[in-house]
């Protein structure tokens, strides 16, 4: 059975933060899925089109891929993701 690692997630436009438990193998589509669930209130809202989440290991920079597993990524226990909305900029 897997450890638990206790992670802090940043909401991208607010100064709300989610602890969640996760696995060491889970990957970070999973655990942006997992944010925006019911089971999560949701946390985050539906991305829209063409503006997806991505996470942010805080402490480096490193942004993860979705396929980015939180040990891969270096991620331990308390350590904060931020939630970054991808396409987001200044419209012309």
């Amino acid at each position: 059975m897997d450890d638990k690692l206790r992670i802090v997630v940043s909401h991208p436009r607010t100064s709300e933060t989610f602890e969640a438990d996760v696995s060491p193998r889970c990957p970070a589509r999973v655990v942006l899925t997992s944010l925006q669930s019911e089971a999560t209130g949701p946390f985050l809202e539906q991305a829209p089109a063409g503006q997806p989440y991505a996470l942010v290991l805080s402490k480096s920079g490193r942004q993860l891929t979705p396929n980015t597993t939180m040990e891969d990524a270096e991620v331990v226990d308390g350590d904060q993701l931020e939630v970054q909305q991808m396409g987001q900029g200044a419209g012309c």
